[in-house]
C-alpha cells in the first residue's frame, strides 16, 4: 500500500516456522510471530521522510524484535 517492497531473508523464514513448532502454535501463533517482528517497520517505514521502497527483513532484525517478545505467553496449554 505504501509502496515499500518488503522481502524476507530466508533464514528469517525458517526462525518463524522454528518457533511456532516450539511453541506448538498454529496460524494464529504463526501471524503473531510475524506481527512481533514487523510491528515496528508497519508503523516507521511509512512516516519516513524519504519513502523506503524496499526493506528487507534480516535474520538479526528478526532476532532483535523477538527477544522482547513474549512469545512464551503463546504457548498452547
Amino acid at each position: 500500500m505504501e509502496g515499500t517492497k518488503l522481502d524476507f531473508d530466508e533464514e528469517v523464514l525458517n526462525l518463524i516456522v522454528d518457533k511456532a513448532l516450539e511453541f506448538k502454535l498454529g496460524a494464529r501463533g504463526l501471524r503473531s510471530i510475524c506481527e512481533a517482528i514487523m510491528t515496528d517497520i508497519m508503523y516507521t517505514l511509512p512516516s519516513e521522510e524519504k519513502p523506503v521502497k524496499q526493506f528487507t527483513v534480516s535474520l538479526d532484525y528478526a532476532l532483535e524484535k523477538l527477544k522482547n517478545a513474549k512469545l512464551n505467553q503463546l504457548k498452547v496449554a
